[in-house]
């Protein structure tokens, strides 16, 4: 299996042409990555903006188990009961992003400060 470079050509065009802030993420592959990103868990994260070295507090479940995708539809609150398509569940399952962990990528490219990141001692 060779590396898809459809992923490296994005982040390429995103580096040299796009103005605003952007995200590109992958599992990170058996192979070293031809671009060097950040990695958070199973995940590397190409940005133009710094990522907090956390992205989230949820627990990951312990164990994903190939031979269903019950435990991650779980930790991710979806239901693939009613998916008709040609993916495995298992597989779509176990490569989901920690929707956590996006919302936290969002908030901190729109700049936005959770209350418990401030390290500033209230005065009221």
């Amino acid at each position: 299996m060779f590396p898809d470079l459809k992923l490296y050509e994005e982040i390429i065009f995103l580096e040299s042409y796009f103005k605003g802030k952007y995200v590109v993420e992958n599992v990170i592959p058996f192979y070293e990555p031809l671009i060097q990103a950040k990695k958070r868990g199973r995940h590397l994260y190409w940005t133009n903006f710094n990522l907090p070295n956390s992205l989230n507090e949820r627990k990951n479940p312990s164990k994903f188990i190939e031979s269903g995708s019950k435990p991650n539809e779980l930790f991710h609150e979806i239901d693939l009961s009613s998916y008709k398509g040609k993916q495995r569940k298992d597989k779509i399952a176990c490569n989901l992003v920690d929707y956590e962990a996006g919302k936290t990528i969002l908030e901190t490219a729109l700049g936005i400060i959770r209350k418990k990141d401030i390290k500033q001692t209230e005065l009221f």
